[in-house]
């Protein structure tokens, strides 16, 4: 029987947590917080910990205990009054994961760097642009493009230009509502938003010029967030309406213009279509993250399209297995482990699976605490 393990709980933020973010070598966790700091985590014996033979971690949540860090796990660096307001997102530079970039209700996005033999980052960078609050950073997989996007409706292109200095390259404004989560495509240079309109727009380059090649709709409510599949072939989101849906892209020449795609930086070249959804009734509230990991089993069958991970705004931890179906493209999505009160009676802010070790998936939420789970299928 499949089902998550407690394996640790990171303790120290002394409000909400809103994100987590793993490094490039899956050994050191960031997170981000209501009281305007960030943190960075290591397990003290990585490798001992991730190969499951601490399993003595292993532990209940008890909402009566007083809350402390587990001893299997250190808090390496807290980088306070990161900023002026709340810290919303956060995000490992990819390629060395030697800098990270921080988003805020402030306003501004900024990057943090750590050269050799330092024992804190320096913020070496403050990117200012956005009218108000910014809700989510993302590097590109190159880490030559950093994307913010905020409350403005805008979604932010940004090219660094190596120790520090960030160029802004393009501003899209082609949302009509917030823009809640900004995505790149794991191999492609596309960027995917995510936004209150109930819209996903994929934007593309062309010769120095980002615009928007696809809408997707159909989510009814609020598009909080996404996370492509391993291999970028699949595209999987989270919405307001308790749904999750699952989208791959399809090529066309012919992708009919419509009021909710037009815009003056709308020029379609391919659309995606929804292959699978997980209905509104598996959920019971709105759904504020995803993740999306391959296969545990190194022995895996053809067609294992790995695990999904939903955070939720009724408490709950979900895992779903998905499989590739019979006819065409698409998949099978069925819930294997459901995990209540995941953190106590407050909402589940953000999952992630870690990038190297499968299985080991990081989550946080409104009760301040960081947990580690390890899924055992």
């Amino acid at each position: 029987m499949t089902q998550l393990k407690l394996a640790a709980e990171l303790v120290g933020h002394e409000s909400r947590v809103w994100q987590i973010s793993w490094d490039p070598t899956g050994t050191r966790l960031a997170s981000c917080s209501s009281d305007r700091s960030a943190r960075i985590w290591t397990p003290i014996l990585p490798e001992r910990f991730f190969s499951g033979d601490m399993t003595e971690s292993a532990m209940d949540i008890d909402a009566n205990q007083s809350q402390k860090t587990s001893e299997s796990w250190q808090c390496l660096e807290t980088i306070d009054n990161a900023h002026k307001r709340t810290v919303r997102s956060i995000v490992f530079e990819p390629t060395r994961g030697e800098s990270l970039a921080t988003a805020s209700f402030d306003g501004t996005t900024a990057i943090w760097s750590k050269e050799p033999g330092e024992e804190a980052h320096e913020c070496i960078a403050t990117l200012e642009g956005h009218e108000n609050e910014v809700k989510s950073v993302a590097w590109s997989p190159s880490g030559q493009l950093l994307a913010t996007c905020g409350r403005d409706k805008s979604v932010w292109i940004w090219e660094s230009n190596g120790e520090g200095d960030f160029d802004c390259i393009s501003v899209l404004m082609e949302h009509t509502q917030d823009v809640k989560m900004v995505l790149w495509h794991p191999k492609d240079d596309l960027l995917v938003s995510f936004s209150y309109d109930d819209t996903i727009r994929v934007w593309k380059e062309d010769d120095d010029d980002w615009y928007s090649a696809a809408t997707l709709t159909g989510h009814e409510s609020t598009v909080w967030a996404g996370a492509f599949s391993v291999d970028g072939k699949y595209l999987a989101s989270v919405s307001d309406d308790r749904t999750v849906r699952v989208w791959t892209r399809r090529n066309t020449n012919t992708v009919e213009e419509n009021g909710a795609n037009a815009g003056f930086y709308y020029r379609p070249d391919f659309s995606f279509e929804c292959v699978a959804k997980v209905p509104d009734s598996i959920h019971k509230r709105a759904i504020y993250s995803v993740s999306w990991c391959g296969p545990t089993d190194s022995s895996a069958a053809d067609g294992d399209l790995g695990w999904l991970a939903t955070g939720c705004s009724d408490n709950t931890l979900r895992v779903f297995k998905v499989t590739k179906a019979d006819a065409g493209d698409s998949v099978d999505i069925s819930l294997k482990c459901t995990q209540e009160n995941a953190h106590k009676l407050s909402d589940v802010n953000c999952v992630q699976w870690n990038p190297v070790h499968p299985g080991w998936l990081a989550t946080c939420g409104d009760d301040g605490i960081v947990r580690i789970w390890h899924l055992e299928p």
